[in-house]
C-alpha cells in the first residue's frame, strides 16, 4: 500500500459520504441495504485503511459495495489509484526499513 493509494481511499469515502448524506440516508439505513455494520461505513467514509495488502483489499471490496447500494460509480481514476484495477502488490510498494533489507 502506497501514500496515492491511502489518499485515494480517503477521497472515495468523503465521496460516499458526501452522496449519502445528499440523499439524507443515515448510516443505519444504508448499512441494511449494504449488509455492512454501522462501523464498517465509518471506517470507509473515514479512509480508516490498515497497513496489511488483505485489508485494503477487504477494504475496496467493501467501498464497491457501498457505493453500489448508493447507486453511485466510482471512476476509474478512483480504482486504479485506490488498487482496484490492480490489487496485485508488487515488492516495490512495500516499504522495507534499510535495516532490513538484504545486501
Amino acid at each position: 500500500m502506497n501514500l496515492a493509494e491511502i489518499q485515494s481511499f480517503k477521497q472515495i469515502g468523503r465521496r460516499l459520504r458526501s452522496e449519502r448524506e445528499g440523499r439524507g440516508l443515515t448510516l443505519p439505513a444504508v448499512a441494511r441495504l449494504c449488509g455492512m455494520s454501522v462501523s464498517e461505513l465509518v471506517r470507509i467514509e473515514n479512509g480508516e485503511l490498515l497497513g496489511f495488502r488483505q485489508a485494503l483489499e477487504d477494504a475496496l471490496t467493501n467501498a464497491e459495495v457501498y457505493a453500489k447500494a448508493l447507486d453511485v460509480e466510482l471512476d476509474s481514476g478512483e480504482r486504479q489509484h485506490s488498487g482496484m484495477a490492480s490489487i496485485n502488490a508488487k515488492n516495490d510498494d512495500v516499504f522495507i526499513p534499510v535495516f532490513l533489507r538484504k545486501k
